[in-house]
């Protein structure tokens, strides 16, 4: 196959070989050609979804950890660790961007996403006489796969700069030895099932809100005296807004994907007003069930 190179401006010829980083095949010419389309609009809600994916992370972590470090922390406290988390995953994504072609602008070429295969190039090596393996695997997808780790790395960069000066505290340590766990969990996840990813994230966005939303309901809400009380909780509120991003956003893809009608994103907060709305119906099962746990107990009281 044939190619141009783009660094030189010239043409070579060989038996196979892979594309310059940034360039892709074009089927009609058989020539590496550079990459300047603009993502297209899905492409890039897969780039925020894997923002968000890190997002959600560091919140779990932050409501777990910080509730463990200070019990019922005041609302500054709260707010300020929520704001410094946001700001290192959005500095993260502002510097992947940035250096990224084109540099030092918030633009991004693309070769874009023809085919579910695009994503295992290297599946794809042709073989000379059914005996020799040809290695032309590139990027095919530039630069969705490559960006991905990039921005990986500076979120692990951005923790421990700004989390070094602050006073060490059980939540400072916790949440770093967390992060260095779900970080390369993520990205080991993207090098196997990033194809995978690519095409069902919106549905795991709205599953994952819908159940992760039912735990948290069920967790802190178990009659109406409950409601007003955690909705004034920073850390609920937090989580709560969390899950509706998610489930927003997994709307969002869905319509982007299939052409939608944009009206369908007012169903992201169908999940919390359903569980509010139906907890007096499952409330009585709740309380029947305390209450022959409650008889048991004194029985196995009595004939001891």
């Amino acid at each position: 196959s044939r190619g141009i190179n783009a660094e030189y401006g010239g043409i070579y010829q060989n038996v196979c070989t892979a594309c310059p980083r940034g360039q892709r095949v074009n089927t009609a010419t058989e020539l590496c050609e550079p990459c300047l389309n603009d993502p297209v609009t899905y492409e890039w809600l897969y780039l925020g979804f894997m923002v968000l994916v890190v997002v959600y992370f560091h919140m779990e972590t932050l409501t777990r950890f910080l509730e463990k470090s200070c019990g019922e922390c005041d609302i500054k406290s709260t707010c300020k660790w929520i704001v410094i988390t946001l700001l290192e995953t959005v500095l993260a994504a502002f510097l992947t961007l940035l250096l990224s072609d084109p540099h030092g602008s918030l633009k991004l070429y693309g070769c874009g996403v023809k085919s579910f295969l695009d994503w295992y190039s290297v599946f794809q090596n042709p073989t000379e006489k059914f005996v020799d393996t040809l290695y032309c695997d590139s990027e095919v997808i530039y630069p969705l796969y490559s960006i991905v780790y990039k921005f990986l790395g500076f979120c692990l960069l951005l923790m421990m700069m700004v989390r070094s000066w602050y006073k060490p505290t059980i939540y400072t340590t916790s949440s770093v030895y967390a992060t260095l766990y779900f970080l390369p969990v993520i990205g080991l996840v993207h090098t196997l099932l990033c194809g995978v990813v690519y095409y069902s994230f919106p549905y795991l966005c709205v599953t994952g809100s819908l159940i992760l939303t039912a735990v948290l309901m069920a967790e802190h809400l178990q009659n109406y005296n409950d409601i007003k009380e955690k909705f004034r909780k920073v850390d609920f509120m937090s989580q709560i807004a969390m899950y509706w991003i998610l489930h927003g956003y997994g709307i969002l893809s869905i319509v982007t994907y299939n052409k939608l009608s944009y009206w369908y994103l007012l169903l992201t907060p169908l999940p919390t007003a359903f569980y509010i709305l139906t907890l007096p119906f499952s409330l009585p099962i709740v309380l029947s069930m305390n209450d022959e746990m409650a008889r048991g107990r004194t029985i196995e009281g009595a004939v001891g």
